[in-house]
């Protein structure tokens, strides 16, 4: 049986009709992705199916024995203490069965013996019950949904109103994936994760048994989670078979077969109606008639409406080979160093990606090399022709100060280009009309993205810094973005967590990963993110096959044979003038990889037998007492064990070259 079935469903909003004449089956295991324009009504139709809001018009069944569970753009105020309980509260089916649990004991402990063999039978059935829910794993379900998420165990024993707003998108987002739902509504569901959190919900939604049913802007996340994609545009809705790359390239198709077949269409009524115009009074007026007749019974192809793009294209200015230098560059805010970037240069034509988890530096970095915060360390040398501009993240959002200014006002503040060119730039963003009038403090959010970013255009430049670019944009905005960036011949870096922007464009990606309690340190891969998940798993699958170091000899002793003991009668002095020089710094660089080698194989041991500590305390349920003394040692377990792979990746390629 279908979980969801929707016929005839049109949403409107006054007399404005969004979409209409919906018919869509959701059935178990279905992953469906709701596509269109800002304003196409995607968060709308998530509501209809959810049973949030009422259809205008048509009928939505759903089967009753469905569990569902909805993610929306807005959280709801918080109900327990820390975050951990608010997760654990949200199975309300659990907490009962909990607090039945728990009152049932109590009237057992008092009950009299005839009433004892029915309480008995009641508990069994509700243990059952409870133990079939999950109720027994539940904590620890909980704690690994908000461990996946980026919610450590001290963040978890906070109270939900002390977190950030990503980090109370984290905590939702913890709350659905605990619900067991036979389908699952996501809206938006990557907003405010990192990539690593981004990646982890995709690997766990892969995995579940639910129907999925997502609305998102984040093209890779489509792609990784979905099976089909439903369509909204022009107040029309069309499915397609498979994720979103296969849906550009149907799309791509079937608009251009139906443009070809509107156009024939066309061509044959046109001829038709010319003969009938030349010979509905002669001879062959009856053939006329009959053609007309014909014509007024053809069904005509519907012509094919064409989506409105923005358009956008940065002004370019010239500039010399090297426009940025940094040098052993540590950036952080009010003299704490929090990212270090040892060497850097930029020039015409590269594309940096800067990528991490968040908090790890990778907005202050940026903000560094613009100048706007001062280095704590090191520098950064700015080429004589250099001209930068930042885009931030904030000029998008749309609780900014008010200005009082309207959009044409705020496009012609820093830009004196005149109101009729000003009003072309604007018509090219999808500000027509009069709506170049509307006040800036009424726009959403995807339309100050498309302001700001016009804005930006209009600026001569030769480096771009971009943070968090494609924030409430669209996909078909973050596309037009794409393009203009491809075209673009200065430099860009920018910080993004769009994994297909940092495919389609970047040359160099910088991950910024934590370094030990020091500032986190800068990775350079070549090529996009692709390439720098390509060269993590390079490593640790290296990591994995390299070979135990070997024991350590012993070290010589004082007057034996070999080098530096006195069996050959011959000074190390004397040895060393009978080499030539090349020979002896060989010797000499030799003798250093074999010191580091034997100091790698040294910390090998050390960390091993901290991992074997660690190990041993994990194996013990005792650990687990505490919650958070449980916590810790999975802390420093996956921290040891990420140390040690780095120390065999290093050993294996200096005991090579030794």
């Amino acid at each position: 049986m279908s979980l969801i079935t929707l016929g005839g469903v049109s949403v409107a909003f006054g007399a404005t009709t969004v979409f209409s004449g919906l018919d869509l089956r959701i059935e178990p295991r279905d992953r469906l992705a709701i596509v269109g324009a800002n304003g196409a009504g995607k968060t709308s139709l998530l509501e209809v199916i959810a049973g949030t809001a009422p259809p205008s018009a048509g009928r939505v069944e759903r089967d009753r024995r469905m569990r569902m569970a909805h993610l929306t753009q807005q959280s709801p105020p918080p109900s327990a203490p820390t975050v951990l309980a608010e997760v654990m509260a949200s199975r309300q089916d659990v907490a009962a069965l909990q607090s039945e649990m728990a009152e049932l004991e109590q009237r057992l402990s008092a009950a009299d013996p005839g009433d004892l063999e029915a309480l008995m039978a009641r508990y069994g059935e509700a243990q059952h019950t409870y133990e079939a829910l999950g109720g027994y794993d539940l904590e620890a379900r909980a704690r690994a949904a908000l461990g996946g998420l980026g919610l450590d165990a001290e963040a978890q024993r906070r109270h939900p109103r002390a977190l950030s707003g990503g980090q109370v998108r984290r905590l939702e987002m913890a709350k659905l994936l605990l619900q067991d739902a036979d389908l699952i509504l996501l809206d938006e569901p990557t907003n405010h994760l990192d990539l690593a959190a981004i990646e982890w919900v995709e690997e766990f939604l892969r995995g579940v048994p639910a129907a999925i049913v997502v609305v998102s802007h984040d093209r890779r996340f489509l792609d990784g989670v979905c099976t089909g994609v439903l369509e909204i545009a022009h107040g029309v809705t069309e499915e397609y078979p498979g994720n979103y790359s296969a849906y550009v390239r149907l799309r791509v198709e079937r608009r251009a077969r139906r443009r070809k077949e509107w156009e024939e269409q066309q061509d044959h009524v046109n001829h038709q109606e010319e003969f009938i115009r030349r010979y509905k009074a002669g001879q062959r007026a009856r053939e006329a008639r009959g053609r007309q007749l014909k014509l007024d019974r053809l069904e005509r192809v519907a012509r094919p409406v064409e989506d409105a793009r923005p358009r956008l294209r940065f002004t370019s200015s010239p500039g010399s080979n090297v426009l940025l230098r940094a040098t052993d560059l540590v950036a952080g805010r009010q003299g704490r160093g929090i990212a270090r970037l040892d060497r850097a240069v930029l020039g015409p034509g590269d594309r940096v990606a800067i990528v991490g988890a968040n908090g790890s530096g990778k907005s202050t970095l940026l903000h560094t090399l613009a100048g706007e915060l001062e280095p704590v360390a090191g520098t950064v040398t700015r080429g004589a022709r250099l001209r930068m501009r930042l885009h931030r993240q904030e000029e998008a959002q749309p609780d900014v100060e008010d200005t009082g200014r309207t959009v044409l006002d705020e496009l012609l503040a820093d830009h004196p280009i005149g109101e009729e060119r000003g009003r072309t730039v604007l018509g090219s963003l999808l500000f027509n009309g009069d709506e170049v009038f509307s006040p800036v403090s009424t726009l959403s959010g995807g339309e100050r993205a498309r302001l700001a970013l016009g804005r930006l255009a209009l600026d001569p430049t030769n480096l771009l810094l971009l943070d968090e670019p494609t924030n409430h944009l669209d996909i078909p905005a973050q596309e037009v973005l794409e393009e203009a960036l491809q075209g673009y011949p200065g430099a860009v870096v920018l910080v993004s967590h769009d994994r297909a922007l940092i495919d389609a464009i970047a040359t160099r990606v910088w991950s910024v990963e934590a370094a030990g309690g020091g500032p986190a340190t800068v990775r350079e891969v070549l090529g996009g993110y692709s390439d720098l998940l390509r060269a993590r798993r390079a490593a640790a699958t290296a990591a994995a096959a390299a070979p135990a170091p070997p024991r350590r000899a012993p070290a010589p002793v004082a007057g034996g044979g070999g080098e530096g003991g006195g069996g050959t009668g011959e000074g190390p002095g004397e040895r060393a003038r009978e080499r030539p020089d090349g020979e002896r710094r060989e010797r000499a660089r030799g003798r250093a990889r074999a010191a580091e080698v034997r100091r790698l194989e040294d910390d090998i041991a050390g960390v091993e037998a901290d991992l074997a500590e660690v190990r041993r305390r994990l194996a013990d349920p005792a650990t687990f007492a505490d919650p958070a003394t449980g916590a810790e040692a999975g802390r420093e377990h996956d921290r040891l064990e990420g140390a040690l792979a780095e120390l065999y990746e290093r050993w294996s390629e200096l005991a090579g070259s030794t």
